[in-house]
């Protein structure tokens, strides 16, 4: 397992690269994004990581906790570089202070503070529950089963929730969560599951069987993402049923494509930043410069958002250099 991880560590990099920008596209496009493709991009993100983790000594409780708190530091590092953005507008420094310190909590730790940070609490969380089950000597594929269900209503309070009733049972999770349970680390459960199934996996690799379950995955990705739109299911549009076979298959085909590249570290460290600091770049641009929806506005922001990330990448690396500058590492 160990030399097939290695010889693969350049294609992730490459991947979760190009998907940052799929993520950008998310926050940015509205309803011009590509859907159903973009939604590939979160579940792959939990996935590569859950795989690397529990591929590099993901049974140890000294590696969860090296891995605990290098996210966590991640996670200081762009709460404190972007606090004046949500703390602004986000409304946290107005009304209530009081009652906005335990709302920050409540959102730092079951949804976003920053844009789009709900992803590494939920990294977090997820992992380190998948861990637990894994010390307790649960069957992969029982975790699997268990955390499908909570999928499901992930699922069903997204894209399916015009379905129910507004008292329904399956909605009521949703409500009773603080947060959005979709916007959470109930939705990292199965994609990190995922990701340890892989790396425990010894079956081999058919290449055209997986192509072809790849094509016929998302062909029907895009039937159901047709159907819920159609019939007006949707609520929000994050979770679908069919991203399981989808993801599956493409990380299956990445994990067994040889690809090398000198600047793997690089796209490593730019999809981080551009990951973290993307949604504070919207919300500024959105407020300031393009306030408009339309066809136009929303390429124009996504560009505009794609141009500085980048640019911000840039800088760190070249920062990073310096000596003076080393604690910026953290950012990534």
């Amino acid at each position: 397992m160990e030399n097939v991880l290695k010889e693969n560590l350049d294609i992730f990099d490459i991947t979760k690269f190009i998907m940052g920008f799929m993520v950008v596209g998310i926050h940015t496009l509205g309803r011009y994004g590509i859907y159903p493709l973009f939604r590939i991009a979160v579940p792959m993100f939990f996935m590569i990581s859950s795989y690397l983790f529990f591929s590099r000594g993901g049974e140890n409780v000294s590696h969860l906790k090296k891995f605990c708190i290098r996210n966590i530091r991640l996670y200081a590092f762009w709460f404190i570089i972007l606090s004046p953005v949500f703390l602004i507008f986000e409304g946290y420094l107005e009304g209530n202070l009081i009652f906005n310190f335990f709302k920050l909590i409540i959102r730092f730790l079951f949804g976003s503070t920053f844009s789009a940070s709900w992803f590494i609490i939920a990294l977090i969380i997820g992992t380190s529950f998948i861990f637990a089950l894994r010390k307790l000597n649960m069957d992969i594929h029982i975790i699997l089963l268990l955390t499908f269900i909570i999928y499901m209503l992930c699922c069903l309070n997204s894209n399916y929730r015009n379905l129910f009733a507004d008292n329904s049972a399956i909605l009521l999770v949703n409500k009773i969560y603080p947060g959005t349970i979709y916007n959470g680390f109930p939705v990292s459960l199965f994609w990190i599951a995922l990701g340890c199934y892989f790396s425990k996996r010894s079956q081999g690799y058919n290449k055209k069987k997986t192509l072809i379950g790849l094509i016929i995955s998302f062909v029907l990705l895009l039937c159901e993402y047709s159907v819920v739109t159609i019939f007006q299911l949707t609520v929000d549009n994050d979770c679908y049923f069919m991203l399981i076979p989808t993801c599956y298959f493409l990380f299956d085909i990445l994990l067994n494509f040889k690809w090398k590249s000198s600047s793997a570290k690089i796209f490593r460290k730019f999809s981080t930043i551009i990951y973290c600091v993307h949604g504070s770049i919207a919300v500024i641009v959105g407020e300031l410069c393009i306030k408009g929806s339309n066809f136009v506005d929303s390429i124009l922001k996504f560009l505009i958002v794609c141009i500085l990330s980048l640019l911000i990448a840039c800088l760190i690396c070249l920062l990073e250099k310096i000596e003076l500058f080393k604690w910026i590492k953290y950012s990534y």
